[in-house]
């Protein structure tokens, strides 16, 4: 009876460790890194972000594949928040490019494991690299001026 019950026990544990293995989530970055480009296929793009605590300034970005880049890493409460505004001739748009966890886990299953979330600016509106998928999803659409 005594081989039975520790047979049970050795068998519980291996099992509590393979569903905690999979039930837990991975850990998030410890830095984000946030891109915007230039995906227009004739125009510059004028970008502007800044968070409650920072303004990145105003960067022009003259041609396809130019970028801006900035990296973080989250404040002790966990609330970090940056927004753009990003403006071609005819157009613009403003959103929030980066957000808390717990606000929304959306954007963090986008930017991946590597904490690297990219905004890219295309002719019908802005779209953000789904970096598991290797895919752009259309996330904003341009507000004419």
């Amino acid at each position: 009876m005594r081989n039975v019950v520790v047979l049970w026990l050795a068998m519980m544990v291996l099992v509590e460790g393979q569903v905690s293995k999979w039930s837990k989530p991975p850990p998030l970055p410890s830095r984000y890194f946030v891109h915007v480009v230039n995906g227009l296929s004739y125009q510059s793009l004028d970008v502007h972000c800044q968070s409650k605590d920072d303004d990145l300034g105003y960067h022009r970005l003259v041609k396809q594949g130019d970028e801006f880049q900035w990296n973080f890493e989250e404040n002790f409460w966990g609330t970090t928040l940056f927004w753009c505004r990003l403006e071609k001739p005819d157009a613009y748009v403003a959103f929030e490019s980066f957000w808390p966890e717990t606000k929304n886990v959306w954007l963090r299953h986008r930017c991946g494991n590597q904490g690297t979330c990219i905004w890219t600016a295309k002719d019908d509106g802005i779209y953000l690299r789904n970096m598991p998928t290797n895919a752009d999803e259309f996330v904003h659409k341009w507000i004419p001026k």
